[in-house]
């Protein structure tokens, strides 16, 4: 059993869990226990379908591995970190040096979510998918949900259909609607458009369902280029 764990966001942890996946298809004889903090567990647990990943709260054992980026300054003194995309890669053949396996990690394709669950089939379709999530981790330091409002409002007033992760008095959320992230992500396959924050709903509609049917993808991240698929823009300010 090899622990590893994360103690920061959600985000964070779904980055994570799409690697030891992708690590457990490649090395089907190991198995894997996850510490995080318990109130994402919900939300993560879609990802352990069909993999021998379980998931644990804080206490963390001696030998535990340490996944975030953060780690030792690893992020923060990379030359890279400003591509996001590159970085991952880059990070995650660190991560696995660390783990003393091969990275399953080698190409920008590899980044994308596949677990079986964002296939699951929403009966119900939109032009856009805006996520509209606060950020927790300063990717976006002038984050105002009025912006979004008021972009919705335009979207509406062309005759647009407009879905939103949050609550904005205008038209569906997904919030109201009950849907997690992976719910979210499968919501992206019927979508023409999506447009928002970096932030933990924004990661699951990068997934291999999605990435030949979504038209356009406008990313506001202050920090990072986010170029996971050609038609990504990724905008530093609102």
């Amino acid at each position: 059993m090899i622990h590893t764990y994360n103690e920061y966001h959600l985000g964070d942890n779904l980055v994570h869990l799409n690697y030891l996946r992708r690590v457990c298809k490649e090395n089907p004889d190991l198995e894997f226990t996850h510490h995080c903090n318990p109130m994402h567990h919900s939300q993560l647990t879609p990802l352990l379908e069909d993999v021998p990943i379980s998931l644990q709260g804080l206490s963390i054992p001696p030998g535990t591995v340490n996944a975030w980026i953060g780690r030792d300054n690893y992020f923060y003194n990379h030359p890279l970190q400003h591509d996001w995309v590159n970085f991952h890669l880059e990070w995650f053949d660190h991560l696995s040096n660390l783990l003393e396996l091969p990275s399953p990690m080698a190409c920008r394709e590899d980044l994308l979510f596949e677990y079986p669950a964002l296939n699951a089939p929403i009966p119900i379709e939109f032009d856009y998918l805006i996520i509209n999530a606060l950020p927790q981790s300063g990717q976006l330091p002038d984050f105002d949900a009025q912006f979004f409002k008021n972009r919705v409002r335009n979207l509406l007033n062309e005759g647009f259909s407009v879905i939103t992760t949050n609550p904005t008095g205008m038209g569906l959320s997904t919030l109201e609607m009950g849907l997690d992230v992976t719910g979210i992500g499968s919501l992206s396959k019927y979508c023409k458009h999506i447009e928002g924050v970096a932030t933990g709903p924004m990661w699951t509609t990068f997934n291999i369902f999605n990435k030949d049917k979504v038209l356009s993808r406008k990313f506001y991240c202050s920090h990072q280029s986010v170029n996971l698929t050609d038609n990504t823009t990724t905008l530093n300010k609102l």
